[in-house]
């Protein structure tokens, strides 16, 4: 019952945010903030109704809420969650200006909103999520990379000397989980 609502209270302002984006797409598709961040996301979280949860995150932080038992990053967020709001507002503002007149023209008032509103949406995308959840630093994904190659580069040389079989491999020997990586030890 309670992700039944959920979905009813986000689906408004997914609808909202999915047609700013789609507009963002057309008007200034060069210009969209970076968010190769989401990457990083563990994959419950990434979903269809994410921007939702994070626009009525934003209201609620805006408003003074904090987010449960997590108390200073709430605070450090709120300044951001409050220039999120206006800036979303901004946007709505100028798109429903701009729809009144001329669908077809893009003024420059309206790209500068829609970037700022843009940089802004990410970048408390990123805080929130990360605030919620543990979230991989670069620095853990590039010794994550490293165990990889690392990994790889045993089972090949493995393959090589003799140590271990194709068969093995393709079977999912069992074995293989406590030999693999104590090769890579030796090696």
């Amino acid at each position: 019952m309670m992700n039944r609502f959920r979905k009813w209270l986000y689906k408004p302002k997914d609808n909202v945010l999915n047609i700013i984006n789609q507009i963002m797409d057309v008007c200034i598709p060069q210009d969209r903030a970076p968010r190769d961040f989401c990457v990083k996301f563990p994959e419950e979280i990434r979903h269809d109704n994410l921007a939702g949860q994070l626009w009525f995150g934003a209201e609620c932080l805006a408003a003074g809420s904090i987010i449960m038992n997590r108390e200073l990053e709430s605070m450090a967020m709120r300044p951001l969650a409050k220039e999120l709001t206006r800036s979303l507002e901004d946007v709505r503002g100028v798109l429903r200006d701009q729809a009144l007149r001329d669908l077809n023209t893009y003024t420059e008032k309206m790209r500068e909103a829609l970037r700022h509103f843009d940089v802004l949406f990410a970048e408390f995308e990123l805080s929130y999520v990360s605030a919620m959840v543990p979230v991989k630093s670069p620095r853990e994904y590039y010794v994550q990379q490293e165990v990889i190659v690392l990994f790889c580069e045993t089972v090949e040389r493995a393959l090589d000397f003799g140590y271990l079989t194709q068969d093995m491999i393709d079977d999912y020997e069992p074995a293989l989980m406590f030999t693999i990586p104590r090769l890579a030890i030796v090696w």
